[in-house]
């Protein structure tokens, strides 16, 4: 796990050196740096120790020296890959997988993104052709930004790194700040500056350095299915729970021995299931909340395993103080209050070690979320009632009210009628953003429309894929990325590794192979994990209610005190509209929380990003 950086078309080194000071705590360990030989690139590594310390040195040379690499993340099937390319006559001199990655690179060309599982941001730079080409891993576990000024390119793994180059404007797109306040998040290839960019998940851009011409590539699209080669075979559902011990065992590969990040639900409880018994010990952590409609802690109690579990209880004041912390580091706009608690509980587990193992992508790969069901409900409402009746029973219903309580069925069918006169590929969008459409129009003072605001929807929706499948690329596109970066940087500011095992490509690729009716059931969450793994799931766990990791967040925001320390008035978006939506929060009117957080964070993020020379 890295910071990655750098420059082609002319080396920068002062730059580079720049951008590493400010992405210290992504790779603690070592910083490095590599100038070619003729002045065109300069790559730079702020290197987090996990696999092989002493030689795991990066930059790295490929075997024959003709491609060189800095890389950001772990390959999780590099012992397999490495055996291959051994076979092959390519040597070997450490027993690192970013070792691998540029010997693969060298072997396979492209091909070889194909072949890894993994979560990447990858750079290597083609001394003999004078080309670079960065790659980002298939779900998007590890951002790369990048732009070009007018001489160079410049790459970084964290915002700040590329506006840190005063020549590159940041001028704020309107439509991408629209994006942030549909979805939480400012999904890729978009940032919240017009001319700066991230790589989009399963992305490579190749640079030609001679003329500065750039080739964008899509090597992985979920939407096309499965991507079987020599590295992946399909999964058979009698075979899955030994792949998916073996896909546990090749997670937890490190120098140090990984901790567990528990929530009590089922995905974290098989993963803990499976590495406890390849493991003699473990510490577990989990967050507990004296909110008790919010604390998971109470079922994490309850598993009856031989863990050193570490259960730390957040009130208000340290959560409050956390805040306080994240609030100087955020650097890219995230909805996802959940990063206070994830932040807390990453601080809790780099005092251990500095890999962790948590359940991230289970409710994506097997239909976990509650939001499926309701989906497939009105799908069938849609059918049955007229749109204006729908308009009419939404205005009965009522909009969602303030609750200081984990979400109530109230709540959750207020939301459900919200949205429910929406087009159907509309829907989620809908349910899962912090504004409705009439209140991103008031937000931006402009009439908008739900084909203008939600015309990114339209890269997953079509007529291959089935409504359900795409309410799956939804979440994947448009979802787990929000949480995703959340994990990023919460992790990476402890300087904590944190790794995925229901993100596999070989766990996806079974989800995209399999009938929808092996994998999803009307009601019946996670369908097909929970009758697999019946056996050696506890009934407690088994049986328990869907609960997403969530903090009361209500309970910050309702401190004026702590919010003024944040806020920066003239950069909120609209004044006057976060006002009104304020004081209806505090009034109880409105449950307007989502926005205010999604708000403050956007103004939190401006604040860090603010330039010296910025107007």
């Amino acid at each position: 796990m890295c910071a990655i950086f750098g420059t082609a078309g002319i080396a920068n080194l002062k730059l580079i050196k720049e951008i590493s000071r400010k992405q210290i705590f992504r790779g603690p360990d070592e910083q490095n740096f590599y100038v070619s030989d003729d002045n065109l690139v300069c790559l730079g590594n702020n290197r987090l120790s996990v696999i092989d310390k002493q030689n795991g040195k990066q930059p790295m040379f490929s075997f024959n020296k003709r491609f060189i690499a800095v890389f950001n993340g772990c390959i999780y099937n590099f012992l397999e890959i490495k055996k291959y390319l051994k076979s092959k006559n390519i040597n070997f001199f450490t027993n690192s997988d970013t070792e691998v990655l540029v010997n693969a690179y060298m072997h396979f060309g492209e091909k070889s993104f194909n072949y890894f599982d993994g979560m990447w941001a990858i750079a290597i730079y083609d001394r003999e052709e004078k080309k670079i080409l960065l790659s980002r891993d298939y779900v998007g576990q590890k951002p790369l930004f990048y732009t070009k000024n007018d001489n160079y390119y410049i790459f970084s793994s964290q915002l700040n790194g590329i506006i840190i180059d005063k020549n590159i404007s940041t001028k704020l797109s309107k439509s991408n700040l629209k994006k942030y306040f549909t979805y939480s998040f400012i999904p890729a290839p978009f940032t919240l500056f017009e001319n700066v960019f991230q790589l989009e998940p399963g992305e490579n851009i190749l640079i030609n350095l001679k003329n500065l011409n750039i080739n964008k590539k899509k090597y992985w699209d979920l939407k096309n299915g499965p991507d079987y080669n020599i590295f992946f075979n399909k999964i058979s559902t009698n075979k899955f729970k030994q792949e998916f011990k073996e896909i546990v065992q090749q997670h937890s590969i490190a120098d140090k021995l990984p901790a567990l990040s528990l929530s009590g639900g089922i995905d974290s409880y098989v993963i803990m299931d499976y590495f406890t018994n390849l493991q003699n010990d473990c510490y577990s952590f989990t967050l507990g909340f004296e909110n008790n409609s919010y604390d998971e802690s109470k079922y994490v109690k309850k598993i009856e395993k031989k863990l050193n579990k570490k259960i730390y209880y957040a009130d208000k004041n340290e959560l409050a103080a956390n805040f306080l912390k994240l609030a100087k580091l955020i650097n890219e706009p995230i909805g996802d209050s959940s990063i206070i608690p994830t932040y807390i509980i990453y601080n809790k587990i780099k005092d251990y070690t500095n890999v962790s193992l948590g359940g991230d992508g289970g409710d994506e790969t097997f239909f976990g979320y509650i939001t499926f069901d309701a989906y497939c409900l009105a799908l069938r409402l849609k059918k049955m009632i007229p749109n204006f009746l729908m308009k009419i029973l939404k205005k009965i219903v009522g909009p969602p009210k303030y609750s200081d309580e984990y979400i109530t069925f109230s709540t959750k069918l207020k939301k459900f009628f919200s949205s429910i006169h929406l087009d159907a590929k509309h829907l989620l969008a809908g349910w899962m953003g912090c504004l409705t459409l009439q209140d991103i129009g008031n937000l931006f003072n402009e009439k908008v429309s739900a084909d203008d605001i939600y015309d990114d929807l339209d890269t997953i929706y079509n007529d291959k894929l089935s409504m359900m499948r795409s309410a799956q690329m939804y979440y994947f596109k448009f979802y787990l990325p929000m949480i995703l970066t959340k994990v990023d940087q919460a992790s990476m500011f402890n300087s904590v590794e944190s790794r995925s095992p229901f993100l596999s490509k070989k766990i996806i690729n079974f989800s995209l192979d399999q009938d929808l009716k092996i994998l999803y059931r009307f009601f019946k969450k996670k369908y097909f994990i929970r009758k697999i793994f019946s056996g050696q799931i506890p009934k407690q766990v088994l049986n328990r209610k869907k609960h997403g990791f969530a903090f009361p967040k209500e309970m910050l925001l309702k401190d004026k005190i702590l919010i003024e320390k944040v806020l920066d008035y003239n950069l909120l978006t609209n004044k006057l509209f976060f006002m009104k939506k304020y004081n209806n929060f505090l009034n109880k009117k409105e449950d307007c929380s989502q926005y205010i957080w999604n708000e403050l964070i956007l103004n939190i993020t401006l604040q860090n990003l603010k330039r010296s020379d910025d107007s």
